[in-house]
This record gives structure tokens, C-alpha cells and sequence, in this order.
């Protein structure tokens, strides 16, 4: 293992923690990575330290602290995301809070009101969509799958000009590898609409995002880089920004009200200031750019060579397991942080093979996630009804492979 990786699997306490007794194996890091030490410090540094009112409301020298340390997080967040200026950044809460807001502020327009998704879309990006158009606010538009990726040319062909905004993910989450943003980004412009990715699955294990690839917006979560959950942001290029109406409004977005008439007249603050309201999570977001310095000092090609490895180690042992497919092509997988496999021998259930991994193995249990992975589109588009998913991170080694590859042969020995 590379000294670099090495020194950062460290940081993650829970990997010596015992549950029940039971050493951990963690192979569920796409759901959410473990935890950083500190990240956690910085947090808790930041609450016992600080702890006033950021956001530009109080002029004293406590809230000057908390103001500067916020800004500094917007910054290295900016940069981290491609953002030519941290002025298109806006802190969410993670990339579910961040499609909700660019769906409801997003100025869609009688000729423009179309909204097309890829297949792999996660049903954060989904689902915020599917509910304008049951209330008859947009129309929904689906790309179909080919060989467990989007059709890029159906794609192309379901991109016209009454479409406002296409959404294009990333990686998946339940099929892994990484998906062509770019060339997503060109069908999107050339038919004069914008391109949204969710980086939620790409960021962790590759650095940075969809803006450096054309896309016009972009998000990523916090809780799966090892910061603190309920942190993230989205990323909307100034051009787009500029056309976005605020959505959730309160203390802090707006910039002056006035009354004329018996009628007020609202001005809200330009750029990411327009669009968060309230009192933001200030220490979650120390604990994030304390996440992301250390992902730097360690070195996201470091981590992408250390992820690849374990996925080609696990994909050889795997396929040599009778009774089991492991879902996608091999220089897809390569290219992500995670395997698909969908059983084949007769009597497999997968939730009890959860149940067989947590309870029956002996000194250890493991952690995998099993089921449709809130993947709806790509499960019923590809007919595979769940799936038990392993989704690698910087602290995995082979031999975690190796104890889920001898459980799996193991429950697959007891069926008849």
C-alpha cells in the first residue's frame, strides 16, 4: 500500500471499532465513508471555539472569525469543484438538498420546459424533477440504457429545443464506472440548454467535478468525502446563476425591502447569497474543508491508483465465484469505485445473504449494501430488481475483498 494512502487510513477511528464484538469489514462507502478524525476535530474545534453567527449578520470581532473561516471553506470548495470563482458556490446540505434547489429555482419557461435524465440518475436528482411534472410544471423526458450505460445517441435525440435542463450523472451508484459528462455537456449546448451532474459518486475517489468536464452545474456530498454529514454544495456557473430564482428565502439572502403603496417590495442578494437562507451548518463546513486539505495532502491520483487496484482484485476473485454476475464490463468498472452483482444460483436471496454477512460469520461482520440503492430508473430500466453492491474507498485493502469473496462462497455452499 502507498505510504501516502497508508498514513490517511489512519484517520478513519471506526475502521478499529468492534459492534457487537465484531471486527468491521466496510465495503459500503458509496452509500457514505467512514468518518475522518480531522474533519471531526475541526468540527468540534469550530463549535467549542467559535460557535456565533457567520453570514455578514454581526460586525463583531467573534463573528468576523466565524466569517473569515466560512469564506475560506467556500474558497477551497471552489476550488476543489472547478469554480472560477467561490462566488459559484452554494452550501447545501448535500446533493439531495442541492437538486431540490436548482429544480425549484430553476427559470423554466412555456417554450423551454422540458428536463431530461439520464437512465442512472440517482432519485435525488429524480425525484425533485418527477414532482414538477406531476404538478404539470415541466415535462420529463428519460434516456433509455444500452449495455448498463446511457444511449448517448437516444440521448441526443431526446435533447431538442423545448429543453431547458439535462441531467447527466457522473458515476453511478449501481453500476459503477464513470459516465462521459463532456460530450453530455456538448448534446445539452448545442440544443441551447444547460447540463446539472451529480458528483456525489465521482468526487470522492476522483477530486473535483462535472464543471471541469462542461457542466453548468454540478454537486457533490460531504458525508461521502469523510466530512460531516448535512454538508455540500452546488456549483452553478456564473451564467446560469445569474437566471436562477431564490428558492428557500429567510434571514441573510436579502439585501433591501421597502414599502410603497401598502406594498413591499423585496430585493434579494445576488449570487450564492440569494440562496442560502438562514443559519448556515458553519461548523459542518469546517469540518469539510478540513476533509478536503487532507484528500490534497494525500493526493487523488493516489487514491484513483489505490481504488482501481482494489476493484480489479475484486472483479478477478469474483470472477471466479460460480453462482453470482458481476454487473458491467471490466474497463467501466476500472474507471469507478464499485461492483454490481446480481446472483444467479437458484434460492440466492440477497436480503438474507445481508443477514448471513452480519450475523454469521465468525469474529467479523460485513458492511455491503444491498437492494435497489435508490436507483429506481436504472433498476427498472435494466430489469435487475436489486443488486449486493461493494463500493471501495482509500482505507480498503484486498484482504477486505478476500473476507466478502470467502462469505459469499460460503452462503453459497449452504443453498441446495
Amino acid at each position: 500500500m502507498n505510504e501516502k494512502i497508508s498514513a490517511l487510513k489512519k484517520e478513519f477511528p471506526a475502521l478499529g471499532a468492534r459492534f457487537g464484538g465484531k471486527r468491521l469489514v466496510y465495503l459500503d462507502s458509496a452509500c457514505t465513508v467512514l468518518k475522518l478524525s480531522c474533519a471531526a476535530e475541526a468540527q468540534r474545534r469550530h463549535l467549542l471555539g467559535l460557535g456565533g453567527c457567520g453570514g455578514k449578520r454581526s460586525f463583531h470581532a467573534l463573528a468576523s472569525a466565524m466569517e473569515e473561516e466560512f469564506y475560506a471553506a467556500r474558497a477551497r470548495v471552489a476550488a476543489f469543484m472547478g469554480a472560477e470563482s467561490p462566488e459559484e458556490i452554494i452550501f447545501t446540505a448535500g446533493v439531495t438538498d442541492a437538486a431540490n434547489l436548482l429544480a425549484n429555482s430553476f427559470p423554466f419557461t412555456p417554450a423551454r420546459n422540458e428536463v431530461v435524465l439520464s437512465p442512472l440518475e440517482h432519485n435525488a436528482v429524480f425525484l425533485p424533477f418527477e414532482r414538477l411534472a406531476a404538478a404539470g410544471r415541466i415535462k420529463l423526458k428519460v434516456a433509455p440504457l444500452k449495455g448498463l450505460k446511457p444511449d448517448m445517441e437516444a440521448l441526443g435525440r431526446l435533447i431538442g429545443r423545448r429543453t431547458a435542463l439535462v441531467c447527466f450523472t457522473h458515476a453511478s451508484n449501481i453500476f459503477g464506472g464513470r459516465e462521459d459528462v463532456a460530450r453530455a455537456a456538448d448534446l445539452a449546448h448545442k440544443a441551447g440548454a444547460f447540463l446539472f451532474s451529480d458528483d456525489a459518486q465521482y468526487a470522492p475517489t476522483h477530486g473535483g467535478g462535472a464543471a471541469l468536464y462542461g457542466a453548468d452545474a454540478c454537486a457533490f456530498s460531504g458525508h461521502k468525502l469523510g466530512a460531516p454529514y448535512c454538508t455540500g454544495a452546488l456549483y452553478v456557473k456564473r451564467a446560469l446563476l445569474g437566471r436562477l430564482r431564490p428558492w428557500r428565502v429567510g434571514g441573510g439572502t436579502v439585501e433591501d425591502v421597502s414599502v410603497s403603496g401598502g406594498r413591499y417590495t423585496v430585493k434579494y442578494l445576488g449570487n450564492y447569497q440569494g440562496f442560502e437562507a438562514g443559519v448556515q451548518n458553519y461548523s459542518g463546513l469546517a469540518g469539510l474543508a478540513a476533509a478536503l486539505a487532507r484528500f490534497e495532502k494525500c493526493g487523488y491520483d493516489n487514491i484513483r491508483a489505490h481504488v482501481s487496484g482494489l476493484v480489479e482484485d475484486a472483479m478477478k476473485a469474483l470472477a471466479e465465484v460460480k453462482g453470482i454476475k458481476v454487473l458491467g464490463r471490466r474497463e467501466d468498472l476500472l474507471e469507478g469505485s464499485l461492483i454490481s452483482l446480481a446472483p444467479e444460483k437458484k434460492g440466492f436471496s440477497v436480503p438474507d445473504f445481508n443477514l448471513f454477512l452480519n450475523h454469521q460469520l465468525k469474529g467479523r461482520f460485513i458492511a455491503v449494501r444491498t437492494g435497489r440503492h435508490c436507483a429506481d430508473l436504472a433498476c427498472l430500466a435494466s430489469g435487475y430488481r436489486e443488486t449486493i453492491r461493494l463500493s471501495f474507498f482509500a482505507y480498503n485493502t484486498p484482504a477486505d475483498t478476500a473476507c466478502f469473496v470467502d462469505a459469499l462462497k460460503k452462503y453459497l455452499s449452504l443453498l441446495k
